[in-house]
């Protein structure tokens, strides 16, 4: 009784085994790290759980991309129910910066010969230097991060902390050396087979052994939808469409007709609100940004001397501080990128509020303005009815006093397609 006491515990203790013979889904990282990244793995990744998978393969080709967005990456991979394996593969691929912290994330870290991982060290967007406080704050929470993904895997600490701190990277024979990688494998089935029987440690979760010896595999793609939210879901593009529509649909009300201008503001809003969708937006900068509009259209209507134009300015620019949510992970040059499109924008708009003001004062050239004050002579016809020849056209004239054949008469208004006459002082002088 006793040893078999002892057999159920050792049963109780050991990892769980995940089957083999089932499908695992292998998803391809080959592009910058984003929002839309980050929003494919996790769909990915609870498709795979729902549908009973015994693991998912992140396959990875990056250079790296947002920090954000790998930790929305790392916090899908953590949260999984079935383990996560990080392979870079094809060879001559790479898991650089994020794609690095997103390997360490990973239940199990794999490498193809040929390919290299590391150098990790936070910069901007443009690949340039932070400033040395925010570098300094920024580089501490990435190191951080890489600490709690690899203490709990075994991984030595020191060495991925210098692909942060001293933007160290590695091939993969020299990851595999210093145990950053448990795997080198050529390819899926040969990392399968190397996975067989394996314990795999897992965060927060028991320690799995994976039976992976006869694993099929599908591989999940993006749809058409997220490549063509994954072109634009940058918050420098969207932010830039943004302003063009504005701009666009401006300029359509002020010059009712123009057609073009309408139509591709559209689309740009429309673009702009897609991306917008994956993005960190915030709506109180899109609402200053519409708000600072509306003060130019009301600045062309009422001619308040600028100060509406003014106060649209200063919305607008406001607005695009606002317009995404900021944390020392988001590369600073979006911010100036975007506030500078706003100034550019402001400037724009002062412009085409200027064309219309100006085309408001012009004398009238049809209707009433043009109409009223002219001195024509009066047609009488056998049926008596009078017309007069004015501005192009034959009018239907309305008199208080009958008129002669050829009087003179002077136009004094118009009452819908007939036009109101008087007798010319000109006439009564000839």
């Amino acid at each position: 009784m006793h040893a078999i006491a002892m057999a159920g515990l050792l049963l109780l203790l050991a990892p769980a085994a995940l089957g083999a013979g089932t499908e695992a889904v292998v998803v391809d990282l080959d592009t910058d790290i984003n929002p839309v990244t980050a929003e494919f793995v996790k769909r990915v990744v609870e498709e795979a759980v729902a549908g009973g998978a015994p693991a998912v393969v992140l396959r990875i080709n990056t250079p790296g991309g947002r920090l954000d967005s790998t930790r929305e990456i790392t916090k899908t991979i953590l949260a999984s129910e079935v383990p996560v394996v990080g392979f870079v593969h094809p060879p001559g691929s790479q898991a650089a910066s994020a794609g690095f912290i997103i390997l360490m994330a990973c239940d199990v870290a794999a490498m193809a010969p040929g390919t290299n991982t590391g150098a990790a060290s936070p910069v901007g967007s443009g690949g340039e230097e932070l400033p040395k406080t925010i570098g300094k704050k920024v580089s501490e929470d990435a190191a951080a991060l890489v600490r709690s993904l690899a203490v709990p895997r075994g991984r030595p600490v020191e060495d991925a902390v210098k692909t942060i701190s001293e933007a160290l990277s590695y091939s993969e024979s020299e990851a595999k050396e210093k145990k950053l990688v448990e795997i080198v494998a050529r390819d899926l089935p040969d990392l399968f087979r190397q996975l067989d029987g394996r314990p795999v440690k897992r965060v927060g979760r028991p320690d799995v052994t994976l039976k992976s010896a006869t694993f099929t595999f599908r591989t999940e793609r993006k749809t058409g939808l997220e490549k063509a939210l994954g072109v634009i879901a940058s918050p420098m593009v969207a932010g830039i469409l943004f302003l063009i529509g504005v701009v666009g649909l401006y300029s359509e009300f002020q010059s009712p007709g123009a057609i073009l201008p309408g139509v591709l503001g559209s689309i740009c809003l429309l673009l702009a609100f897609f991306a917008m969708s994956v993005l960190p937006t915030n709506w109180v900068g899109i609402g200053l940004i519409l708000l600072g509009v509306l003060f130019f259209f009301l600045e062309v209507k009422f001619t308040m001397h600028g100060i509406l134009a003014i106060s649209g300015g200063v919305s607008i620019i406001l607005g695009a501080v606002l317009l995404f949510h900021r944390d020392e992970f988001a590369p600073r040059a979006e911010l100036w990128f975007i506030v500078g499109g706003a100034a550019v924008t402001t400037v724009i708009l002062a412009g085409l509020s200027l064309m219309a003001l100006s085309v408001q004062r012009l004398p009238g050239r049809t209707g009433v303005a043009v109409l009223a004050g002219q001195v024509v002579p009066v047609r009488v016809g056998a049926s008596g009815a009078v017309k007069v020849f004015a501005d192009g056209a034959l009018w239907e004239a309305r008199s208080a006093v009958p008129l002669n054949d050829g009087q003179l008469v002077e136009i004094t208004g118009v009452d819908g397609l007939a036009v109101l006459v008087k007798p010319s002082v000109r006439s009564e002088k000839a």
